[in-house]
């Protein structure tokens, strides 16, 4: 079954959020590119629901995600703290077992890889 909702990050951002499958799972982050949002992952949620905890945020200034008013709050350093306050959130002093992105996403992904490779176990990227 597919949940919505939004999540309050420590720093204060709000990320909504789809989800699917149980939180006592490996968790599955789900990154969208430009200029989609969350729903494109929809079918990748049901499909792995039944063995991982997937959540897919729309990423800030997408949706009815945070919204901030000045371009510097957009660049890659703000956003990958969003990513990294989600995942220790989600699954604190844990790694996500895979961060799975696209286009814009990926470039967030890999920037988090690279500076927080211990918050997951995989990366996967679509370009």
């Amino acid at each position: 079954m597919l949940r919505t909702g939004t999540l309050t990050l420590p720093h204060g951002i709000t990320l909504h959020c789809r989800s699917s499958g149980s939180p006592d799972q490996p968790l599955l982050v789900f990154l969208h590119g430009f200029p989609e949002g969350s729903f494109i992952w929809e079918a990748m949620l049901h499909s792995f629901a039944h063995d991982f905890h997937c959540v897919a945020p729309d990423l800030r200034g997408y949706g009815h995600s945070s919204q901030p008013e000045r371009t510097q709050d957009y660049r890659p350093k703000a956003l990958v703290q969003d990513l990294v306050a989600l995942i220790e959130l989600l699954t604190p002093g844990r790694p996500a077992a895979a961060v799975v992105a696209h286009d814009w996403g990926g470039a967030l992904a890999w920037n988090l890889a690279n500076q927080h490779p211990r918050l997951m176990q995989q990366l996967v990227t679509i370009n």
